[in-house]
């Protein structure tokens, strides 16, 4: 697994559109990023041009193995360009950076929404 502690990731200087993948623990804005990648219940996709999101459910998140890899085609599948989390295990790292998918770690929970606000407003 990689978190924080373990890898830098290279990070962006300015967004100001492209689609954002975060895991999470429910289909909202509102919801808790999930501590996993893998095994979040959600894939939350959110527009940083148009300001919308879509959730999408993770099939993965049950699987004993291949849950990273699972995800990681949703993300891809929903054409998302960066991707916000707090862990990510080596396959689903590999696939997403060979995609050139932007991958930033995490430092804590929170939800989704405040995320996503934090993540733009280091970038500017």
């Amino acid at each position: 697994m990689l978190n924080k502690k373990s890898k830098k990731i290279k990070s962006v200087k300015i967004i100001s559109s492209g689609r954002i993948a975060i895991p999470a623990m429910g289909k909202t804005l509102d919801a808790f990023v999930s501590d996993s990648l893998g095994r979040a219940p959600f894939i939350i996709i959110y527009d940083v041009e148009t300001q919308k999101f879509e959730s999408c459910e993770n099939p993965g998140f049950t699987l004993k193995d291949g849950s990273g890899l699972k995800v990681s085609e949703i993300i891809l599948e929903n054409k998302a360009t960066i991707l916000l989390t707090r862990e990510i295990g080596t396959k689903a790292y590999s696939v997403l950076m060979k995609e050139h998918i932007d991958i930033h770690l995490l430092n804590s929970g929170g939800t989704v929404n405040s995320a996503i606000k934090k993540f733009l407003t280091d970038q500017q």
